[in-house]
């Protein structure tokens, strides 16, 4: 019984998120897998502000973002691709991807979940 059940909710999944044969290139581009990220993108004001909040009292590392892409989940994860600023005598400059989950409203603070240097 458990395993029709998940088979029809992996069938209904797959039909709300259609294939890729049904939908023009355009479309392609515009629509983002199910459960995924978006893809990168240029971050808005909110965002902008939202980055600052979470990266307030950090020291070592300043971190600059450069793009933006998002995750639907209980809440949403953002996937910020900065530019990265060791803050030390030899300075080193590198790429970085910092994830912020920012819980639903009641839920909590947006705090960063994990960074990696790319």
């Amino acid at each position: 019984m458990l395993k029709l059940t998940i088979a029809i909710l992996a069938a209904i999944l797959l039909t709300a998120c259609g294939g890729p044969a049904k939908r023009t290139e355009k479309q392609q581009k515009k629509t983002i897998l199910c459960g995924g990220y978006t893809q990168q993108r240029p971050l808005e004001a909110s965002e902008r502000e939202l980055f600052r909040q979470v990266k307030a009292g950090m020291t070592g590392v300043s971190y600059t973002p450069e793009s933006v892409g998002t995750q639907v989940v209980a809440g949403t994860n953002y996937r910020f691709v900065c530019k990265a600023k060791t803050m030390t005598p030899n300075p080193e400059t590198y790429r970085a991807e910092v994830i912020v989950f920012k819980p639903l409203p009641g839920q909590g603070e947006a705090k960063i979940t994990k960074i990696t240097r790319l």
